[in-house]
């Protein structure tokens, strides 16, 4: 490979674990009252999601207000840090939604962490929402028997969110 694929890569595969973190820590600031704790109390009051397109809105400000680091590196590693950002915020709606919506599809994950965190009232646990990686790390994973429908899915059953 060419040094400038490696490190638009790397830059990208970068943005997207960084993405994953800033989203822990977001929401467990959340959590904290010290970002947006009405809006985001009512949305556990409701259980639900709202839609792909506003929570890509929400993500997406948030990779373009961090998606320029990358080129205080270089243009190469720049191009990849904001394609990276791009990747994490269609991922990361999609996971929230489709959390909401059927969780037995988030497949990536033993445990759908962000459906528990809602459903059993976790409010100090299980904050990620993509991965749960972060969770493990810093101690706010709570592992709870979780059997997932068995029956087999469709490619339609993965697009079965709102969208808009």
């Amino acid at each position: 490979m060419l040094p400038g694929v490696i490190e638009f890569v790397l830059a990208a595969i970068g943005a997207v674990v960084f993405g994953t973190f800033a989203e822990y820590f977001i929401h467990r600031a959340m959590h904290w009252g010290v970002l947006h704790p009405e809006g985001h109390a009512r949305h556990h009051e409701l259980n639900e999601a709202r839609t792909f397109l506003l929570d890509f809105v929400d993500y997406g400000i948030g990779a373009a207000l961090l998606g320029w680091f990358g080129f205080l590196v270089s243009w190469t590693s720049g191009a990849g840090w904001a394609t990276g950002a791009a990747i994490y915020t269609v991922l990361a709606s999609y996971s929230h939604q489709i959390q909401h919506a059927n969780a037995d599809l988030v497949f990536w994950m033993k445990r759908p962490v962000h459906r528990l965190h809602h459903n059993l009232d976790m409010r100090d646990k299980n904050f990620g929402i993509l991965v749960d990686w972060w969770d493990r790390l810093f101690g706010t994973y709570r592992s709870v028997e979780y059997l997932r429908d068995a029956r087999p899915r469709r490619a339609r059953d993965f697009l079965a969110i709102p969208w808009r």
